[in-house]
């Protein structure tokens, strides 16, 4: 419980100090462009950028629905609904140029057998800025999770999480753009003391690293293609259940585009997955994934 208490404490007194910074700004931040955006680690959570949320207009609240099919329910390595795949219809609330973002997603198995698995998870975000103006700028943002299980009696199947990412979109130059590193960490714990749940508390580190870069005439057409190369390497410090042992579990390497019209967005990404810790997962992975976004 200390613990818990000093993890919301510390993630509430950051966000507090970036609030009080960009108070004193008065530029308006477009969209999702610049230092000030947030494309961190590719998340294995909802397998898409979960964090790249970024700002909208000022005084502006945007509306976001999407629709993402996976091939594999991969989440921090574990393979959750064994080689099949989901559905993951998702809303988001962003709150102008604020910071603060709002999700629901839902989790739905494609295959039959996996009835009870079923998710729906609420997750609050809220992005900030550090050392803006120089070399060592660093983006953040803070995380809030509720993940529940709708079809496990009396909430023995949710479990709660807080985590931060750190990433520095400035700090290495490569060609015409920048690789970014990223550090996230994660605590996860069970909302009942006497939850299904209740050994999954733990700790979580991924060390991650992205690069975008551009084809000029992507398939011939004389037009740019934006494409963004990701990776990363997690530490688990027993998250999610008292068998899983505390090492390096397993890494993350994958590539990533949009193609926007209008007010649409579709993101198709491939990613495969090194596993090094059996109690983790005895196998490795490789998995497709498609998203359709909606803004409006």
């Amino acid at each position: 419980m200390k613990i818990r208490t000093f993890l919301f404490i510390g993630v509430f007194l950051l966000s507090i100090n970036s609030i009080s910074t960009q108070a004193q700004e008065t530029k308006e931040v477009d969209q999702i462009k610049g230092v000030n955006s947030i494309p961190v680690i590719k998340t294995k959570f909802y397998d898409f950028d979960v964090l790249d949320i970024g700002r909208g207009l000022k005084g502006k609240i945007d509306f976001e629905l999407s629709s993402t099919f996976v091939s594999k329910h991969i989440w921090h390595g574990l393979d959750l609904f064994d080689d099949h795949g989901a559905f993951l219809p998702v809303g988001t609330i962003i709150f102008g140029d604020s910071g603060f973002t709002a999700k629901i997603i839902d989790v739905y198995p494609m295959s039959s057998g996996f009835e009870k698995s079923v998710e729906r998870h609420y997750a609050g975000f809220y992005t900030g800025t550090l050392l803006q103006d120089t070399p060592w700028a660093t983006n953040f943002t803070t995380s809030y999770y509720y993940n529940g299980k709708p079809k496990t009696a009396n909430k023995k199947g949710d479990t709660q999480e807080i985590g931060i990412t750190f990433f520095w979109p400035k700090l290495i130059a490569a060609g015409n753009g920048y690789i970014t590193p990223s550090y996230y960490f994660d605590y996860i714990w069970a909302s009942k003391s006497n939850s299904d749940m209740r050994n999954c508390e733990g700790f979580i580190h991924v060390f991650g690293i992205a690069y975008d870069f551009e084809i000029p005439d992507f398939l011939m057409t004389g037009k740019k293609q934006n494409f963004r190369l990701f990776g990363d390497l997690t530490y688990n410090d027993g998250f999610v259940g008292s068998t899983i042992e505390h090492d390096w579990s397993h890494a993350v390497i994958g590539i990533s585009t949009n193609f926007t019209k209008g007010n649409w967005t579709i993101t198709p990404s491939l990613s495969f997955q090194k596993s090094m810790e059996d109690s983790v997962n005895t196998e490795d992975e490789f998995w497709s994934s498609i998203s359709v976004t909606y803004r409006f």
